[in-house]
């Protein structure tokens, strides 16, 4: 069997979804969502409805149960949900109109989900900084690339001690500034091995990966920071 990221329609891009626009494969998901009334969410700038359906679909348009608080502001929206293997998935449309509490909505044309990774990587916002010992050092001020939520990049202008081959790093404290929709966070993990070291020649720096050896505490505030940021990386790209 064909792994379902290789499968044919489907395109890999570097924002790290995989992306189709392939009218039959789009056409099964939208029976998907209708016949098993999957929960679809629906989000556009300000706003994030509670879990919804797709009532109908035609050749025209899609027909979604409106959310008893839906604001009517704005025409372009995204739909976001989960699949069966648990990957998020989006897909933009414009409202056409509202009648009979539905959402009527044109069909989309683009289909995207986030990577198929055992741990997804999101984008930290500017600023954001690492710090941890390694035997009887300290190094701080580390810029922090991505996190997720088995692991981070950081990167430093100056060459630190570190091969790569599973050096144990302690005591390891991020630093997140706040986003439009997530507020300033700390994380603190005990420890963590890094695993890969390589030269950075475009930006000049040199990066270290990081997986987390954590508790199941640790672990819990990861993946809700980890979480918003991937709803916050759902939200970009929608026409404002």
């Amino acid at each position: 069997m064909t792994p379902p990221d290789t499968q044919k329609g489907w395109q890999t891009e570097a924002s790290g979804y995989d992306v189709t626009q392939s009218p039959e494969i789009i056409a099964k998901t939208l029976s998907m969502l209708k016949n098993k009334r999957m929960f679809v969410v629906i989000i556009h700038k300000g706003y994030q409805s509670g879990s919804t359906i797709l009532v109908n679909l035609s050749q025209h348009n899609l027909q979604i149960d409106k959310p008893l608080d839906w604001p009517g502001t704005e025409t372009m929206i995204r739909i976001v949900f989960k699949d069966a293997a648990k990957l998020w998935n989006h897909f933009t449309v414009k409202v056409l109109g509202v009648k009979d509490d539905l959402l009527y909505t044109t069909r989309p044309t683009k289909l995207s989900r986030l990577q198929r990774r055992a741990h997804f990587r999101v984008e930290t916002p500017r600023d954001s900084t690492a710090s941890f010992t390694y035997k009887d050092d300290t190094f701080s001020g580390l810029q922090l690339s991505d996190i997720s939520a088995g692991g981070m990049q950081t990167c430093s202008p100056e060459r630190l001690p570190l091969t790569g081959e599973g050096d144990v790093i302690n005591n390891i404290n991020i630093h997140l500034p706040p986003t439009a929709n997530t507020g300033e966070t700390f994380l603190s993990i005990k420890k963590g091995l890094v695993v890969r070291a390589l030269r950075n020649e475009e930006l000049k720096t040199y990066c270290y990966g990081v997986t987390f050896d954590y508790s199941q505490n640790e672990e819990e505030l990861l993946l809700r920071y980890v979480r918003q940021r991937e709803l916050e990386m759902l939200r970009s790209g929608l026409a404002m």
